[in-house]
């Protein structure tokens, strides 16, 4: 028992390097193939970034507003210069709104559309994968609700393991464990973008990664924790880079796209089980009909 959790062990950290050493190949991977070509297909998207940037206006409106009315005899310079500068200030707020654990949750849920897209596209380089119609309003919009089902789940999980972490561990000890645990669980959120182009649904998706990627979500969620420390930049390119590595080594190490989801004999049980109920329920609708 003990030799066979040193070897996942050891397997988990061979994955954890395998999967680092892939972002060097995914970015260029993604020049190569100009993933974002077809973009222009989701029309509609203009308008949902449209809210999103009247949003963001919103808030820098109400930044200004707040600055210029502690700093009314202030001179013109000081919009930009001086540790009180209104430049500053919205870089800083800017910055910690990123870097909060909460909202980097809201980021992937905002950029999923991108995400969706780069994920896609890779698929159909790599596999020849396509999926009809991928670009049209409904696809996506199960794909966003399914995002933002798995943020919502991953961050209940994330909040409790940070809290029993900061109850149980030292500093030192604390820190590490916060940045192991959100690592992961945002490389579960990557990658569970992987597992949906094959069927899979999220507990499935949560059970086959637990059971044999946990490395990997390691490897693709910790580069995607400090990308998204970066304003702006890290913020935009952190998860395409990062869905576009998972679909590379997901591809590599997963043999998903060949034989599918193997069930666990619980999970056939359940399923054979839910099967039966449902041939029993149109068997009694069915007979009402004839009667």
């Amino acid at each position: 028992m003990g030799r066979d959790w040193r070897t996942k062990f050891r397997y988990g950290i061979h994955e954890f390097c395998y999967t680092l050493m892939t972002f060097p190949r995914a970015w260029q991977f993604m020049l190569n193939h100009r993933l974002w070509t077809g973009l222009r297909q989701y029309g509609w998207v203009a308008r949902g970034l449209m809210v999103v940037g009247v949003l963001a206006g919103l808030f820098m409106i109400s930044e200004v507003v707040d600055w210029f009315q502690g700093h009314a005899d202030a001179p013109l310079y000081a919009l930009a210069i001086g540790s009180d500068s209104l430049l500053l200030r919205l870089v800083w707020d800017f910055y910690e709104s990123l870097s909060e654990g909460t909202l980097n949750w809201v980021v992937l849920v905002l950029l999923e559309v991108v995400i969706y897209h780069f994920m896609r596209r890779t698929l159909q380089i790599i596999l020849r994968k396509d999926v009809e119609a991928a670009h049209q309003f409904r696809p996506f919009l199960q794909a966003q609700i399914r995002m933002i089902q798995v943020s919502i789940m991953a961050l209940i999980l994330q909040e409790i393991l940070l809290n029993a972490g900061g109850a149980l561990l030292p500093g030192g000890l604390e820190w590490v464990f916060a940045v192991v645990a959100q690592s992961v669980i945002l490389g579960y959120a990557i990658a569970d973008n992987y597992n949906e182009q094959f069927g899979l649904t999220i507990r499935q998706s949560l059970r086959h990664l637990r059971r044999h990627y946990i490395g990997i979500c390691m490897g693709l969620g910790l580069p995607l924790f400090l990308l998204l420390k970066v304003p702006v930049v890290g913020t935009l390119l952190g998860p395409l880079v990062t869905s576009v590595a998972a679909a590379i080594v997901l591809r590599e190490k997963s043999d998903l796209h060949l034989v599918g989801y193997r069930m666990s004999p619980a999970e056939r049980k359940k399923a054979a089980a839910r099967a039966a109920r449902r041939e029993r329920k149109a068997q009694r609708k069915a007979a009402r009909s004839l009667s």
